[in-house]
């Protein structure tokens, strides 16, 4: 009995293994565009290379897009970043008391970057602490870290989507969840002639 369980078994498996080799590509020609952009690009103009670019800059900086949406990739990275700032001055908290004083903050520079600061990088380091100690108390709490990770890395307002953004949702041609240029560059000179 068992001898035929394994060769049932393989050939369920057999699709999986296939299908992590890699997601199969949509046709670029097939992905609904707005007709002025076809008209457009039937014509040859590199107009809508630049509008989409445009917008594909504005949207996404770092290079992909997750297709639930172009201001979500925005509003991910800003949070992402508030998330690393938090991060990065609780780990200062060395007594655990919920607050970061200035003897931990040069403390914890001292571990990290030992003697090899110049005046230059000091005169940073000083700068950051007025920025998050917005009271000068001399402490800077969990509230006034929350307030710079914020004031540093603000939720962004994207603002109404244009036509080119609506259809850049459509693009994700290989289906892993983001569009990058390539593939917008792809749809877009598959209407070329």
């Amino acid at each position: 009995m068992m001898r035929y369980v394994l060769p049932v078994l393989a050939l369920f498996a057999a699709p999986a293994i296939a299908q992590e080799e890699g997601p199969p590509l949509r046709d670029p020609a097939s992905v609904a565009l707005p007709a002025e952009t076809v008209a457009l690009l039937r014509l040859g103009s590199g107009v809508p290379l630049e509008r989409y670019g445009a917008a594909y800059d504005k949207l996404a900086v770092a290079g992909a897009i997750p297709v639930v949406g172009p201001g979500a990739t925005l509003e991910i990275r800003a949070a992402a970043d508030r998330a690393r700032v938090f991060l990065a001055w609780t780990q200062y908290d060395l007594d655990g008391d919920g607050s970061v004083s200035r003897d931990e903050f040069d403390l914890h520079t001292q571990m990290s970057w030992g003697d090899t600061l110049g005046e230059r990088e000091f005169a940073i380091l000083d700068a950051e602490w007025a920025a998050a100690d917005t009271d000068a108390s001399g402490a800077v709490p969990l509230g006034e870290i929350h307030a710079l990770a914020l004031a540093l890395h603000p939720v962004p307002e994207t603002g109404p989507l244009g036509p080119e953004a609506q259809a850049m949702l459509l693009m994700d041609l290989d289906n892993d969840g983001f569009v990058i240029w390539d593939e917008v560059e792809a749809v877009l000179k598959s209407r070329m002639p």
